[in-house]
């Protein structure tokens, strides 16, 4: 006869797997114990580039200011709490081209259906190709210009005169970054939460990494047409670990913000208005538009402007302090966006521009069964 205490155990452990309040606690639990549980790493502020530049033409040409958005499939990136409130432009994709044609990435974000809680999923893909290696192209020779004399400036690592580059000796890399995104949320009271696990894979050279991290956000709608939202990216530090042990740890940043939407009685207009505030927890920077304590922040502004549900007018600042916009078209099964990011000040590295299509899957569906 088997131990009734046993059977307990077994039952309980059942239960703790199961997806609801306990599988999220020991989601928590094991993302908290690897994150404490490497002794030897060190903190970066960079590495996660892929997910913080990432969006849709839709959210980035509003700066980027999302952090109250939810009504897409982008939307849980910005903050996890609007996986369930995802509209019927549920299957986006777009294409990113970053500083003049230096940077492309893709994103397709989409909802996963059949399940009790909702759950929304989002690939990103971003490249570099061409990156030049310069590591062993210098002839580092000495004034004398002459190999193994041990004249002035020989073997010091830096260009002097007599000197010279080698260019046969110059190569090519190329960095890739891989990441996934699948958050889901809840109805508490009066707020809307949610939770994301977000993971990282990342090759630059001969060299690879993986990472996962977790978000956490909230949002709410405390009186007619206005939201206020708040998410803590990386809340227990995200954490990336290269094939050669190194292990970087990144530590959380905070974006509360608040929108409000405007609706004209006497014509089809809509317009709406958001600021987020973006605490870095890498301390201070000379980029900071706002000091407090020993952190820096910056601030987000959008502006929304949409005539008749059909075409949309948007502009904003991001987070780097350069402008945004953007136009948009709506149709019942289909929306197609642009976006314009400007290069940052005085930077002279190129603008971004992006192209979102967003349609409805379960149009694509019954298009394909009629085939």
């Amino acid at each position: 006869m088997k131990d009734p205490k046993q059977k307990v155990t077994k039952k309980r452990m059942l239960e703790m797997l199961r997806p609801g309040k306990s599988g999220l606690r020991i989601t928590l639990l094991l993302l908290l114990m690897l994150s404490f549980g490497f002794s030897q790493s060190y903190w970066v502020k960079y590495g996660w580039q892929a997910f913080n530049s990432a969006g849709d033409a839709r959210i980035l040409a509003m700066g980027g200011a999302a952090v109250t958005d939810f009504g897409t499939s982008v939307s849980p990136l910005f903050n996890p709490a609007a996986s369930g409130k995802v509209g019927i432009h549920n299957l986006n994709y777009t294409h990113q081209s970053r500083l003049a044609g230096m940077i492309n990435s893709d994103l397709l974000g989409f909802p996963i259906q059949n399940f009790s809680r909702p759950l929304n999923l989002i690939i990103i893909h971003e490249g570099i190709d061409q990156i030049p290696d310069t590591r062993n192209i210098l002839l580092d020779f000495g004034l004398d210009g002459v190999p193994g004399t041990g004249d002035i400036g020989e073997g010091n690592g830096t260009l002097d005169e007599g000197e010279r580059l080698d260019e046969d000796k110059l190569k090519y890399f190329s960095q890739r970054q891989l990441g996934l995104h699948l958050s889901t949320s809840w109805k508490k009271d009066n707020f809307e939460l949610g939770i994301a696990v977000k993971s990282l894979f990342h090759s630059i050279g001969e060299h690879s990494g993986s990472g996962i991290g977790l978000d956490f956000g909230v949002l709410a709608v405390p009186w007619k047409n206005g939201r206020l939202g708040l998410t803590i990216r990386d809340i227990t530090t995200s954490w990336q670990v290269w094939e050669n042990g190194t292990i970087e740890r990144f530590k959380p940043t905070a974006i509360a913000g608040l929108s409000q939407k405007y609706r004209f009685e006497n014509m089809p207009l809509t317009v709406s208005g958001m600021v987020n505030v973006y605490l870095d927890g890498n301390g201070k920077s000379l980029d900071d538009d706002i000091h407090l304590g020993g952190n820096g922040a910056n601030y987000l502004l959008g502006f929304n402007g949409v005539y008749d549900n059909k075409i949309a007018l948007r502009l904003g600042r991001n987070a780097i302090g350069s402008t945004t916009g953007g136009i948009g078209l709506s149709w019942d099964n289909l929306s197609l966006d642009y976006a314009f990011l400007n290069e940052p000040s005085g930077s002279g590295l190129g603008a971004s521009h992006m192209v979102s299509l967003a349609v409805n899957s379960n149009w694509i569906r019954q298009y394909v069964e009629k085939l």
